[in-house]
């Protein structure tokens, strides 16, 4: 399907894959149906075709820039009256505005962190912030490696940016986050995995 091509998911292995690798982790690091979960860059529900049958009703928010994308998702992820009984609340734009949101328990933003300029990935840690519980956890991706061959353009979802760990750190200064790195966790686009945390 056209749509899950737009999210890098154009055969069953990097769509049910990634997803399958996202939703396993997180109930081993202590996801349950009781909480709230923020997923953002969401797409056609790659990850939420598995959060919202497991999370208690109105505890699944997306947050995706591209609104056609969730609706692509919702028609054809979702079956059996999922959407009504789960009612799963999501938000769109690009400006990172989680008002739509209640505090959270768990995020993640996969192969987002990937696509932005550190001007982005900064207004996405100080926006979140606002929504964070002191337990909160927050994971993102992102490709490590040497920053001086990345693009010199906005961010844009069709480029890629690497970054070292301190700079990311450098990052997440003043914006409410202490970051523990994660590393590898099999991603099978080498994708490395970052823990936000945040700062009382």
């Amino acid at each position: 399907m056209g749509y899950r091509a737009f999210v890098g998911g154009d055969d069953a292995e990097m769509w049910f894959g990634i997803g399958l690798l996202q939703f396993q982790f997180l109930v081993a690091n202590g996801l349950r149906p009781n909480h709230i979960f923020i997923d953002i860059a969401c797409g056609p529900l790659r990850l939420g075709q598995l959060l919202i049958p497991f999370l208690n009703e109105g505890n699944y928010f997306g947050l995706e820039a591209e609104e056609e994308l969730v609706r692509l998702g919702l028609a054809n992820e979702l079956k059996f009256g999922l959407v009504k009984s789960k009612s799963p609340v999501f938000g769109f734009g690009y400006d990172f505005d989680f008002s739509f949101a209640k505090p959270f328990d768990y995020a993640i933003a996969q192969s987002l962190f990937t696509h932005l300029v550190p001007y982005d990935i900064k207004k996405c840690l100080v926006n979140l912030r606002t929504k964070a519980k002191p337990n909160s956890k927050f994971f993102f991706t992102f490709f490590e490696g040497d920053s001086a061959a990345n693009p010199q353009s906005l961010s844009h979802a069709n480029r890629n940016w690497k970054y070292s760990q301190d700079e990311l750190h450098t990052f997440a200064e003043g914006t409410g986050w202490a970051l523990n790195y994660i590393g590898d966790w099999h991603h099978p686009r080498k994708q490395k995995l970052v823990c936000a945390e945040p700062i009382f």
